[in-house]
């Protein structure tokens, strides 16, 4: 598959919404990026199906200090399959005074073309600290 300029835009929007959902804690907008039956995997396990992953990053951000920052950085989109892929680097950084770096990931995540748009299939953390 080959992008058009529009769909990468599109995508790169989509990665940017979902980091400004996940700085808000808001786990239904959060998932709504996602396809009815999305999937997101990390070392704590995998969460499927926009319920189960409301309520896992809803857990998630709870345990983060308040006000913390999703940052996603140097995207890169793979479009050789028929749904892309996004390799990133996520940072979750704590702004507030001397800036902090809470979490550092490698992030993959597939994207699908839906009626609604480009939606997230598929979240995984590759790997990460903190």
């Amino acid at each position: 598959m080959s992008l058009s300029a529009e769909d990468s835009l599109a995508i790169l929007q989509l990665v940017t919404e979902a980091d400004e959902c996940a700085s808000a804690r808001d786990a239904e907008g959060y998932v709504e990026l996602f396809t009815e039956d999305g999937v997101m995997t990390d070392s704590t396990g995998t969460a499927a199906g926009r319920a189960e992953l409301a309520a896992t990053v809803a857990s998630a951000w709870f345990e983060e200090p308040s006000g913390t920052l999703h940052l996603t950085l140097n995207p890169t989109i793979d479009d050789s399959e028929d749904d892309p892929t996004v390799h990133s680097v996520m940072l979750v950084v704590l702004p507030n005074g001397p800036p902090r770096i809470l979490h550092v990931a490698r992030i993959r995540q597939t994207m699908r073309c839906t009626p609604d748009g480009w939606r997230i299939a598929m979240r995984e953390t590759l790997n990460g600290a903190g």
